[in-house]
């Protein structure tokens, strides 16, 4: 039975355009999202810029109104000062002018009085009131008030009644009581905290501004504050023994230029330079500490810097004042940073740590006087050192003894790849003799690879081919006269060879003779440079250590 075969027909066109259709739409809606991606690319950028601009309007407003807030507040706080403190400012400005007007002589005794009794009235708490008063009462011979005022004036503020009333005594010349004063304003003082202008008193003292000192009363005070800041710390003594090695390690010297040849060639050379280098910068050492004794200290200057002081001490702010003075510094911070809130905060911080860093223990405010780059008074200088000069003979000791025991008593010489030893620096013939030894001993090895050559075996092959050469122009013409000409080639090639050779060994020669006389003249001048960084160490040794200070 015969099977019957149908064929089916697809049409295919109208699937694929459906297709096409679709891959039309796909790529339109893939464009389209790439246009939205660059759009929202496009506005998150305008909206970075946006936020950007805003940002900075809103620190421009805050800027703007912190600014206009400061302007409004500082003159709040002004009025608070004038209210509540202007008699302190007037007590202040008429204690100075009373003492003017005393070195003048051109006010009537009576006038000073009756005025400093009116503002005494006026502040019942200021401790400058009763010593205006006090001060008024000694112009006037008036024994019992003045007597009454100063213990009060004692009663509101002991530490500052008794450095203004030492400071007034010396300025008449009133020794005695000056130095009562000024051993109630030391007992005050904390050896643990010791600030610049307290030192600045020790130094006047100790320089004769406030006269003879005949029952040596600071003097006291002076041993007890170092005994005090000594106590305090467990190792003080190596504390002070460090620091001023640290201090003399800052003059060491590089010997590098007076013994080249010995950095060059020595192994052992930083050994030598760090102690040598310790010893040659002895004397500049001794002798900036021999300017700093003998500096010249001028009374009259350091008169004034004291009456400066004193000025200073009245004009400054009373405790009640403080936070009131801080709000207007911070206020002024801000106008003067323009409204930038914190800017103004880390100017002030930065204030406050800097006024900080001025008050140190005693030991340390003396060590920061001789130490520092900054421009100090002499006398201040002078006086810091007569009182560590222990500490500082005892570091110094220290830093030119330190390296002594690293001092070589034989270097080792590494010149141009041979090494050689010398303990005294006088075998320099030997030396030089085994140097030019293993120098020649090299020089023959390069010699003897630099002569290997071929040009022999090119000489025999020449001749070779040279033979067989003649033979074949009897018989076979080209190829003789090829073989002639390969050994004439061969005969060139083995004379330039030669002549490269011979070249080339004198090029050896004359490099290895250089090389000798090069390196043997450094080993002598290394080994003279040894002999007189011994000297200088020898000499050193052989002498009491110098003493820099008295």
């Amino acid at each position: 039975m015969a099977e019957t075969v149908q064929t089916i027909n697809i049409d295919l066109s109208q699937l694929e355009k459906k297709v096409d259709n679709l891959q039309s739409a796909a790529n339109q809606l893939g464009n389209m999202i790439n246009e939205t991606r660059n759009e929202i690319i496009a506005t998150n950028n305008n909206i970075q810029i946006l936020y950007q601009k805003f940002n900075e309007m809103m620190d421009d407003q805050k800027k703007r109104t912190a600014l206009q807030q400061a302007s409004t507040e500082i003159v709040r706080v002004r009025q608070e000062l004038e209210s509540n403190y202007g008699n302190y400012k007037v007590i202040r400005e008429t204690m100075l002018g009373v003492l003017q007007a005393t070195d003048l002589a051109l006010v009537k005794k009576a006038t000073i009085s009756r005025v400093s009794e009116e503002l005494m009235l006026s502040t019942p708490k200021y401790w400058l009131a009763p010593c205006l008063v006090a001060v008024s009462a000694w112009i006037g011979n008036d024994r019992d008030l003045a007597e009454r005022a100063i213990a009060e004036a004692v009663k509101r503020d002991e530490e500052r009644t008794a450095i203004t009333m030492a400071l007034i005594c010396r300025r008449n010349n009133r020794v005695q009581t000056c130095y009562e004063w000024l051993s109630i304003y030391f007992s005050h003082q904390d050896s643990a905290c010791f600030s610049e202008g307290s030192f600045a008193y020790i130094d006047a003292y100790v320089n004769g501004i406030f006269g003879p000192d005949e029952k040596h009363m600071c003097d006291d005070y002076v041993a007890k504050w170092m005994n005090e800041v000594r106590g305090n710390s467990s190792n003080f003594e190596e504390a002070q023994e460090e620091l001023w090695k640290n201090y003399c390690s800052r003059f060491s010297l590089d010997i590098a230029a007076l013994y080249p040849d010995l950095k060059d060639t020595v192994q052992e050379y930083n050994n030598i330079n760090e102690y040598v280098g310790r010893i040659l910068s002895v004397d500049t050492i001794a002798d900036k500490m021999t300017k700093i004794n003998n500096a010249y200290v001028d009374p009259s200057s350091l008169k004034a810097k004291i009456d400066k002081s004193l000025i200073q001490l009245i004009s400054r702010y009373n405790e009640d004042e403080e936070p009131l003075r801080k709000e207007e510094e911070y206020l002024k911070a801000i106008k003067y940073f323009e409204g930038d809130t914190a800017a103004a905060k880390l100017s002030i911080e930065k204030l406050e740590y800097e006024r900080k860093q001025q008050t140190l223990n005693l030991v340390e405010q003396m060590s920061n006087v001789i130490i520092t780059d900054r421009d100090v008074a002499p006398s201040e200088r002078k006086t810091a050192v007569s009182f560590l000069s222990s500490y500082i003979r005892k570091g110094f000791k220290k830093y030119v003894t330190e390296k002594k025991e690293k001092f070589p008593n034989q270097i080792t010489l590494n010149v141009d790849g041979w090494t050689g030893a010398s303990s005294d620096g006088n075998n320099a013939e030997q030396l030089c003799a085994d140097f030019e030894s293993n120098i020649s001993a090299r020089c023959e090895s390069d010699l003897e690879r630099a002569s290997k050559s071929n040009a022999k075996i090119m000489m025999i092959g020449a001749g070779v081919l040279a033979l067989f050469g003649i033979i074949c122009l009897f018989t076979m013409l080209p190829l003789g006269i090829l073989m002639l000409a390969g050994s004439g080639f061969l005969v060139y090639k083995a004379n330039k060879k030669k002549k490269d050779i011979a070249n080339k060994v004198e090029l050896i020669k004359q490099d290895y003779s250089t090389r000798t006389v090069d390196g043997k003249n450094k080993i002598c001048n290394a080994l003279k440079q040894w002999k007189d960084a011994q000297d200088v160490v020898h000499n050193f040794e052989g002498a009491p250590i110098r003493e820099i200070v008295a």
